[in-house]
Formats: C-alpha cells, sequence, structure tokens
C-alpha cells in the first residue's frame, strides 16, 4: 500500500475534505440550470483511495423525459465523477456507457473503477445509470407491483410471459406498463436516441466541454448513436463487445457463440502443433454435436451428455471476467476425446478434477530450469513475497471496508439492531408458508407508502405475534428521526437488490421491444440459425427468443427511420472485439467500423465479452489511443496473447 493510499484511507475515514471546484459547482445545482444536480451519497463499496468529496463525487443529475419536450417530465439520472489521479489532468474525461440495457454501474462503482483505472492516470472517469436502468430506473418501474411479487422474486417465478404451445406477454407485464402509464410516464421515450441526448446533457451539466466515450455491448450500440444524434464534444470513442446498430441484434443471438466456435478452430489450425494433433477438428466436433443431439455421446462415467451440455460447456468461458477462463487450450482434446469415446479419457477427469478451471501453465517453473540454484531460491522468495503482498491487501480491502460500515453506522445504531431483531422474529412465522408470504410483501412494500415511525409500528403489529412485537415497538420508539431514515434506506437498498435481476430484464425489454423488435422477429432468429456454420448454437437461444418475441407484443413497437442504418461518423473510434464473445459477435467490430471513417477494429484472443476486462493490454491499447485518436494502432496487444494448446506427449 502506497502513502497516498495510506493518507487518503485516513483521510476517508476522518471527516469530510476540501472539495475542489468542480465538486462545489455540482454540490451547488451543477454546471446548466437546465439540468440541475443534487449530490447524494456514493454506493458502497468503494475503492480504498476514494474520499467522497475529494476523488469521488455521485448525485442525480435532471433531463427531460422527452427532450423534445424539455417542460414535461424529468428523469433523474443517478451519476458518479471519479477524478484523475494527475494534478495535471487532460480536460477531457472519459464516460463510460455501459451494457444491457438496463444493466447500470454506479452501484458497481468500485468494479468499474478498477477496470478504466488506468485512464484516470490523466483523465476523469464518469459513469452513469441510463435512463430505465438501475438507479435511473425508477421512472420506467412499477415498483408496487414489484413490490407485491416480491415472492415470485425470490423463488425465480415471475412469469414475463405466458401459454404453453403460444406464448403471449404475462399479466405482470401489461399491468407494469398501464401502472408506469398511470403515473404519467411515457414509456416510449425511454429509448436508444433520448438516451444519446442524455449523454450530451450529462456531460455539458457536469462541466466538460469535450470527452471521449468507452462503450460495452449495449454501451457501444449507444456510442454509435451518439455519434450520430448527439456528437458536439465528443472527441473520440472507444467500443468494445460491439453490437452495432445494423445488426437485428435478437435475430442474430446464436452468431457470436457460432463465430467464436470457429474462431477456436481457426486458432488451432494455426498452431502447427495443435493442427498436427488434431487436423480434423471441425469434423471430430461435427460428430460430437450429432452424438449428443441423438442422445447417444457419454462421458467418461457413461452419463449421456445432451447437445446443451456441449454447446453450454463450449460457451462457457464467456463471462468469466472475474476470473478468467483457461479452457480454451484444453478444448481442441476434448473433443478430440469426446469424438473418439474411448476408455482413457484424461482431458475430462483434469476438467472434473478442477471444475473447468485447468491450472494455467506454470511460468515459474519454466523459468526455473534455465537458472542456478540460488536463481531458483531468489525466485521463490520473490514469489513467496508476492502471495503475502496479496494476501495483506486483500485483507486490508476487507477490513477498510468494514471501517467504512461501522463508520457510517455510528450514528444509527438502532438500524442494525431492529434488522437483527426482526430477523429473529420472523422465526415465528417460518412454519406458516402464507404468514410467511405476507409479512415479505408487507416488508417490501414499506417501500411504497409513507417512510415514517408509524409505517413501521403498522407493520410490527400487522406482521408479527403479540409476544414478539413489545421489543420491536420499544426499538422503533427509541428511534431517532435519522435512525427511522435508516431503516428505510437499507429496507430500498435490500429489496432493490433482490429484484435487480427481473427489473433489469423488464428494462432491457423496454429498449428492445420498442426499437429492435421492429427490425426482428422469430423467423428471421429461426432463419438465421439454419444458416450458421453452427446452428447447434443458435438452438439453445430458441426459448429465450420464443420469450422476448412474445413478451414484446406487450409494447408499442416504433420502428424510427434510420435507426437501423450504419452509423457515417469521422470521430476517431476505436473497436474491439473477444474470441470468447458469444453475446457480440467478434466480426461486428470490424462491421461498426466500415462507415466511420477515423475507425479502425481488433479481435482480441482469449477474450469474453468486453475485452478490457480479461486481457491487460486491452486498456494500454485504449489509453494510447486516447492520447492520439487519429493514430494507426499496431496489434500489438492482440498479436501478444497466445495460447498453448494441450497436444498428446510424443
Amino acid at each position: 500500500m502506497e502513502l497516498a493510499e495510506i493518507l487518503a484511507t485516513i483521510a476517508a475515514l476522518a471527516g469530510a475534505p476540501d472539495m475542489p471546484d468542480q465538486f462545489v459547482t455540482l454540490s451547488e445545482g451543477g454546471f446548466t440550470p437546465a439540468n440541475r444536480v443534487a449530490i447524494a451519497p456514493c454506493p458502497q463499496p468503494l475503492g480504498r483511495a476514494e474520499i467522497e468529496g475529494q476523488t469521488i463525487i455521485c448525485g442525480t443529475m435532471s433531463v427531460p423525459e422527452n427532450h423534445d419536450s424539455p417542460t414535461d417530465q424529468t428523469v433523474e439520472l443517478f451519476f458518479s465523477v471519479l477524478r484523475s489521479h494527475s494534478a495535471y489532468a487532460e480536460p477531457d474525461p472519459l464516460l463510460y456507457l455501459h451494457g444491457g440495457p438496463g444493466g447500470g454501474t454506479v452501484s458497481r462503482i468500485a468494479q468499474f473503477a478498477g477496470i478504466f483505472d488506468t485512464f484516470r492516470r490523466t483523465r476523469d472517469v464518469v459513469m452513469f445509470d441510463q435512463r430505465a436502468a438501475a438507479l435511473s430506473g425508477a421512472s420506467a418501474t412499477c415498483s408496487a407491483l414489484f413490490s407485491q411479487s416480491i415472492g415470485e422474486v425470490i423463488d425465480d417465478a415471475l412469469p414475463f410471459t405466458e401459454g404453453d404451445a403460444i406464448k403471449r406477454p404475462s399479466d405482470f407485464i401489461v399491468r407494469c406498463l398501464d401502472d408506469i402509464k398511470a403515473n404519467g410516464r411515457d414509456i416510449t421515450q425511454y429509448n436508444t436516441l433520448q438516451n444519446a441526448r442524455d449523454v450530451a446533457a450529462l456531460m455539458t451539466g457536469l462541466g466538460y466541454e469535450r470527452y471521449n466515450i468507452y462503450g460495452i455491448s449495449y454501451g457501444s450500440r449507444l456510442t454509435l448513436e451518439v455519434l450520430r444524434s448527439a456528437p458536439a464534444g465528443v472527441r473520440a470513442a472507444i467500443i468494445d463487445g460491439v453490437a452495432p446498430l445494423q445488426v437485428p441484434l435478437y435475430d442474430t443471438l446464436g452468431v457470436p457463440a457460432s463465430e467464436a466456435t470457429d474462431l477456436l478452430i481457426a486458432a488451432c489450425a494455426a498452431d502447427e502443433k495443435c493442427h498436427g494433433a488434431y487436423p480434423d477438428l471441425t469434423k471430430a466436433l461435427r460428430d460430437v454435436l450429432a452424438r449428443a443431439a441423438a442422445g447417444v455421446l457419454r462421458d467418461m462415467d457413461g452419463d449421456i451428455l445432451a447437445l446443451e451440455d456441449i454447446v453450454t460447456l463450449l460457451m462457457s468461458r464467456n463471462a468469466t471476467s472475474a476470473a478468467p477462463s483457461t479452457l480454451t487450450a484444453y478444448l481442441p482434446a476434448l473433443i478430440y476425446e469426446l469424438a473418439k469415446q474411448g476408455d482413457h479419457n484424461p482431458v475430462q477427469q483434469l476438467l472434473a478434477e478442477t471444475d473447468l478451471r485447468p491450472a494455467p501453465p506454470d511460468q515459474i517453473a519454466a523459468l526455473r530450469t534455465t537458472l542456478t540454484d540460488t536463481e531458483a531460491a531468489a525466485v521463490d522468495d520473490a514469489v513467496a513475497l508476492a502471495e503475502l503482498s496479496a494476501d495483506a491487501e486483500a485483507a486490508l480491502n476487507a477490513a477498510l471496508q468494514r471501517l467504512r460500515k461501522q463508520l457510517a453506522e455510528t450514528d444509527q445504531p438502532l438500524v442494525r439492531i431492529l434488522d437483527d431483531e426482526m430477523v429473529a422474529a420472523a422465526d415465528s412465522l417460518i412454519a406458516d408458508p402464507e404468514a410467511r408470504r405476507k409479512a415479505l410483501v408487507a416488508y417490501a412494500m414499506l417501500r411504497e407508502g409513507s417512510k415514517d415511525r408509524m409505517a413501521l409500528r403498522s407493520y410490527v403489529t400487522d406482521t408479527f405475534p403479540p409476544a414478539r412485537q413489545r421489543r420491536l415497538l420499544d426499538l422503533i420508539t427509541a428511534m431517532s428521526d435519522a435512525e427511522v431514515a435508516g431503516v428505510f434506506a437499507a429496507l430500498e437498498t435490500g429489496i432493490s437488490q433482490t429484484i435487480e435481476p427481473d427489473l433489469s430484464q423488464f428494462h432491457l425489454m423496454v429498449y428492445a421491444c420498442q426499437e429492435s423488435l421492429p427490425f426482428n422477429s422469430y423467423d428471421g432468429f429461426r432463419t438465421t440459425t439454419q444458416a450458421l456454420s453452427w446452428p447447434e448454437f443458435g438452438e439453445i437461444f430458441d426459448p429465450s427468443a420464443r420469450d422476448i418475441f412474445a413478451a414484446c407484443q406487450a409494447f408499442e413497437q416504433s420502428n424510427r427511420p434510420g435507426f437501423h442504418t450504419p452509423v457515417v461518423s469521422d470521430i476517431p473510434v476505436l473497436a474491439l472485439g473477444s474470441d470468447w464473445d458469444t453475446q457480440t459477435a467478434p466480426s461486428w467490430s470490424a462491421l461498426a467500423v466500415e462507415t466511420l471513417a477515423n475507425g479502425q477494429s481488433f479481435i482480441v484472443p482469449e477474450a469474453g465479452h468486453a475485452a478490457i476486462a480479461y486481457q491487460p493490454c486491452v486498456a494500454d491499447m485504449a489509453f494510447s489511443f486516447l492520447s492520439d485518436p487519429l493514430r494507426r494502432l499496431a496489434s500489438t496487444c492482440p498479436d501478444s496473447i497466445e495460447v498453448d494448446f494441450l497436444v498428446p506427449p510424443d
């Protein structure tokens, strides 16, 4: 831990510091009167060196629901500004546009601050939850209906579709849209065009004249729309996990996984050792998939392997950014082993023992073979020190988060005590499922009414048996007003986290059903799937395709003229695809830049959706691009990533 971090930790725990000038202006309402800013506490946890009001600030900004009618309803966008580590920062920050749509980012500041920390060497980093997403999603949410359905949410049984042979939108979806409309909201304004105009308003309101964008997944789609509809102030853009506007995303659900499989086979064919060991990899995989589809493929224990098992295994490298997969090197050997269906199955045995996460090659062991005993001992000492440092780092981070939590609770001790006491009192409800369900719904509904002491008392008397009420009521009476507010804040956080997966899916449909589906159809999905080099990968998405096309019947589809045409721009753009990506096809990065005069694209090996989260050199590449956006980058990063394929010993 560096001295600066130690001082930052002490400062963070000691109290509020002096604010930088920009933060002072934001705390006074922002830089543009039309877009009022209200400062709010940043969601926890934060990085250990972050100090609210000095290195980071969070809040909401008001933007029009419809930018063409700015005096009507408004939307509150939750944002965070992370200041550059440099005292001589560039004036143009990096704005991160999250995926989904409906994904959100501000509630995971520490995670994304880590991913984008490289850029803070020279620039501020700005993040915000888009309209109809996470902390900015209240205006496009049927909050009470979600609270009433909390039992189904917890049981993972909240339906978005109904029917068997012919699916249709669920009653929940229809009622949710009705509730949003009854609240005076125009759901048709929650789209990518309005979102792009939010971006421009946000950056101006935060005090930036020029800025850069890093968009991932749907964020890449939004970035391209910003370049088309609201380009003023945009200096350069990076799109990663690219979803071009001209691609019918729901017709092409199987395309990314099929492409990723083609790239695996091509990588093996280009590797002399791998190709020599597995010269007919395409044929072997087709045999494996055909046997799996016929129900005659077996694993080393003799159990049937279904087609879904094989397809899921081949797709499993994606979405492993927290601990990137090491599976690529073993896949050709595994495919050949499954194709042979023999008695000797060392690859299956290894993958079973390691839960599909075999250890990567031991580079230190290889290095030792070239060293003297003295040199090898020095390397061992260095490795031991590195491991000790990593353990200390993790312990320090955990201790700091505990300290921050305790500090936040110092003035509100009864909040935690009441929560613990209510959990204990709930034991009396466990034997009665209906009483438990009613108590859960009533608890969730507390966030919909008056957030006061009387509401808490009513909940206790209506929910718990008389013998358990007195202690809870006494605690509520003893609470300060701040503690009562703290109870409701904790309740809101807990319920929001519980419903987040379902609400995020609903918010995705708000965008997809209104602006993407006019460009897609189930028939289009089937046609595209059958034309794939590996149609089996499309088949696994068939249930999802049926559900999304059925649920979307509840929405008014709006095919905005020109929305799905390629974006034309001369703003410099770096587009990145990933060879494991099963969400956006690797080739779409090149497709996106075909109409961008100053665009360039690369495919990053050994990376899943959002290459920057997998390969460290991607951040270096992007950093270099932002330093000189018109520079043509060499393929140094992709070329440096190699796979040591497993082959049988000679």
